[in-house]
């Protein structure tokens, strides 16, 4: 099923690589950042589709991009080159261009950032491999791990729930799972098969991102070689870790995902594909198997979106939406769309 955009928001210049969404904001409710190849970063009101304010004058793209977790603080973070910038949103004006802080903890490019829940410590995950936290008190790093990965960190991820857990994805087609407090790996998990398929020895499970469920439960990985890993950690009622292969979804990399919860109702996946495929994914709260199938797949619609990037999930008036970036018509030219999907039902 192929779906059309019920809106496009204009204004980047080159394809668009990173979102984040966020129900409330210092700048007001249903706010999504978007991060481009241009060197800018805007911030949309997603009542009005209009742009609110946009982050200027950087000297690499915008890589990734986080809101602050308490929706009173007027903070907002991001990633280019291999710095993280920190800008102030109570200043005057439609545009930022001057960083309140200004972070260089990385030798090399910053691929993505997440900020932990209470809003204490912001963890990067870089080209050399390498996860840093910065305590975002002292604005140092709190904790240098004492381990890496073998090639390129793509990704990190703090759980919620867990104080001191933050997991980060590599070209390695490693997932590890690490305890800041004393910057060790308390698991590692190598997501190559048991027995690779021929499909897997030419796409190799590189790990693109991360997503966790709000209820710290399930951590995915979406890879390179067109599956998902769900893990579950052990717990104090559950003993034992486990995993489930999304499989069936897509048929190339998939590069986004996004978890999306409503009250009184288990939580879902969006995932998406560099081709425009997306799939939906339920049920793995109560998957006795070790593989499950999307509930539902879809194909955006080309002609606006040649290639995905990023994609972020989110409810509006009752109704699923998706934000997707990517690269539109043209290799150099950007594409930041808004969809409507069915509702989800677990």
């Amino acid at each position: 099923m192929t779906i059309k955009p019920l809106h496009e928001l204009k204004g980047h210049k080159a394809p668009v690589l990173t979102l984040d969404y966020s129900d409330k904001t210092f700048l007001g409710d249903s706010t999504l950042a978007s991060g481009s190849e241009d060197k800018t970063c805007r911030l949309w009101d997603l009542r009005t589709n209009k742009v609110i304010k946009g982050i200027q004058k950087l000297d690499n793209p915008v890589t990734s991009v986080k809101f602050a977790r308490k929706s009173d603080l007027p903070l907002f973070y991001l990633s280019s080159g291999n710095k993280v910038y920190v800008y102030d949103l109570r200043a005057e004006g439609p545009l930022c261009t001057m960083p309140s802080k200004t972070f260089e903890f990385s030798n090399d490019e910053i691929n993505s950032i997440d900020v932990n829940e209470n809003n204490k410590f912001l963890a990067t995950a870089d080209d050399d491999g390498n996860v840093n936290i910065i305590d975002l008190g002292s604005d140092k790093i709190y904790k240098k791990t004492t381990k890496k990965h073998q090639t390129i960190c793509m990704t990190t991820k703090f759980r919620p729930k867990k104080s001191w857990d933050v997991w980060s994805g590599g070209m390695d087609s490693k997932v590890y799972e690490w305890d800041f407090s004393r910057g060790l790996p308390t698991n590692i998990y190598d997501m190559n098969p048991e027995e690779p398929t021929t499909a897997q020895m030419f796409n190799p499970p590189f790990v693109y991102s991360l997503d966790i469920t709000n209820d710290g439960k399930w951590v995915a990985a979406s890879l390179g070689d067109t599956t998902i890993q769900m893990i579950s950690p052990p717990s104090k009622k559950v003993k034992s870790t486990s995993k489930i292969r999304l499989i069936n979804g897509h048929n190339t990399m998939v590069n986004c995902m996004s978890f999306i919860e409503t009250p009184n109702q288990s939580a879902s996946l969006i995932s998406g594909a560099a081709n425009g495929g997306l799939a939906i994914w339920t049920g793995f709260y109560n998957c006795s198997s070790t593989t499950l199938e999307p509930a539902q797949t879809f194909q955006v619609d080309t002609a606006t979106m040649q290639k995905v990037n990023w994609l972020k999930a989110y409810h509006k008036d009752d109704q699923l939406h998706v934000a997707i970036a990517g690269v539109g018509s043209t290799p150099e030219s950007g594409s930041l769309c808004i969809y409507a999907l069915p509702k989800v039902v677990n």
